[in-house]
């Protein structure tokens, strides 16, 4: 949902991101440009631009109002599974079958990358105060890294199965997962 409440943006195995108004349910303007299936998506935090991760290895950076691809980032091996925007709109975030974190400079084309998990990524988000990223795995693990220092700061084990989904709450002090072994999970940090 874009930060003015007025539009969802959703991403598709047909390979498009699609702009829809709340209100009507109509749908407004259809992305076209990634070449496998658009896994994930997120909205910057302006609203003028979306972020998408798709099976073609490709991160894009969207202009809302033209549909135009901005920039497209390459970097991964496997497919993108999850993408994020930093609270400050500064970086991209993204999470990969490759088993890496990594951390986008939207204009300074800076690339940091996070290693950890032992296998897919599935999930990632970033702390309100855009410290921190939190990610969720196929390893069964959740893993807070610093974004500053590149440092893995601690590893939540508890899931029997996939990580599938984490979030972290708007005042950063709880982060809640989703997995494969039909539990959700709440964790106080």
């Amino acid at each position: 949902i874009t930060p003015n409440g007025k539009y969802i943006i959703s991403g598709s195995g047909d390979k498009t991101i699609k702009l829809w108004d709340i209100d009507t349910g109509k749908l407004l303007r259809t992305f076209i440009a990634h070449k496998d299936s658009v896994y994930s998506v997120a909205i910057s935090p302006n609203g003028k631009f979306i972020l998408s991760g798709s099976g073609d290895k490709t991160i894009k950076l969207w202009d809302i109002d033209t549909g135009k691809v901005v920039k497209t980032f390459a970097g991964h091996t496997h497919s993108i599974y999850s993408v994020a925007i930093t609270p400050d709109g500064k970086y991209a975030i993204s999470g990969s079958d490759d088993a890496s974190i990594k951390l986008w400079g939207i204009k300074t084309y800076e690339l940091k990358t996070f290693y950890g998990h032992e296998k897919t990524i599935h999930s990632t988000t970033i702390s309100p105060d855009g410290k921190y990223i939190i990610s969720g795995g196929y390893d069964h693990t959740i893993k807070i890294w610093d974004i500053k220092t590149e440092e893995l700061i601690k590893t939540l084990e508890g899931h029997t199965s996939y990580v599938f989904s984490v979030a972290i709450s708007s005042d950063g002090k709880y982060i809640i997962s989703g997995g494969n072994d039909n539990t959700i999970k709440l964790w106080k940090l």
